[in-house]
């Protein structure tokens, strides 16, 4: 992935301060804003759109409880394929694409060619999804997951601290 310094340098102080702040809460008036960050609602305003159209604001969404839901079983999943052809892995990538269990997969270098976070209800629906899986996609060479324990740390804000 290419990291544009342009836009990296573009942001000031009061740029990363606001992204730092609705990204802890997206809910804040422009007013809570304002205060935060030490400036007017206006200019707070004015940032914020240009903040989103240059596209540092990708979405703004509820963060919703997976326990609450029903979905209390979280597993990281290592898939290697059995060959790498172009157009080859085409079923798996729709696979990856469609199914609402996989909330991130990562292509990655090392032991294995993917890295995904499957949800599930319990381990009987974990177990069929990654039946389906292999099923639906063929030519994997092998499946492995680790189910979470327990979690330790959890968090959707990226470290704005350090652009500094």
């Amino acid at each position: 992935m290419k990291v544009d310094m342009a836009s990296k340098e573009a942001l000031d102080q009061f740029d990363i301060r606001l992204l730092a702040a609705i990204q802890r809460n997206a809910e804040l008036t422009q007013a809570e804003l304002s205060q935060l960050v030490n400036l007017s609602a206006a200019q707070c305003s004015r940032r914020l759109d240009r903040l989103r159209s240059e596209g540092f604001v990708q979405n703004v969404v509820a963060i919703l409880n997976p326990e609450k839901l029903g979905l209390s079983v979280v597993a990281h999943t290592l898939v290697s394929l059995r060959a790498h052809t172009e157009g080859g892995n085409e079923q798996l990538h729709r696979f990856i694409e469609t199914s609402p269990e996989i909330l991130e997969c990562y292509s990655q270098t090392g032991e294995a060619d993917f890295l995904m976070k499957i949800v599930a209800s319990d381990l009987d629906h974990l177990s069929v999804f990654l039946e389906r899986m292999i099923k639906v996609t063929g030519g994997l060479a092998s499946v492995r997951s680790s189910i979470v324990l327990r979690t330790l740390k959890k968090s959707t804000e990226l470290p704005l601290q350090i652009m500094r």
